[in-house]
């Protein structure tokens, strides 16, 4: 099982230009996606940051995840996929009874 921070390290260095080819460019049997969260809405793509499961700790990967434009490619975007070590944060909300 590679730990998070050599997923980090590899992921950095492999040039990933979206956040859906991660799986396919590297080997990662141990994790799982477990969300997609702080998604940000450009003009031609829309980025977010992908969230990993790794064992008891969490590995994001912040990149492009959809294109606006069917003449358009990730290597258009100009963005590299940045993967970090991230941390659960429960929260408490409301709903109507």
């Amino acid at each position: 099982m590679k730990s998070v921070e050599e997923l980090i390290a590899e992921i950095n260095a492999a040039g990933i230009l979206a956040a859906c080819d991660v799986n396919d460019k590297i080997e990662m049997p141990d994790a799982s996606v477990v969300a997609a969260v702080d998604y940000d809405e450009r003009r031609w793509y829309i980025l977010a940051t992908v969230v990993y499961e790794v064992g008891d700790r969490f590995l994001g990967v912040r990149g492009p995840v959809s294109l606006k434009s069917e003449n358009m490619g990730f290597d258009d975007v100009g963005v590299e996929c940045e993967a970090f070590e991230m941390v659960e944060v429960p929260t408490v909300t409301y709903k109507r009874k």
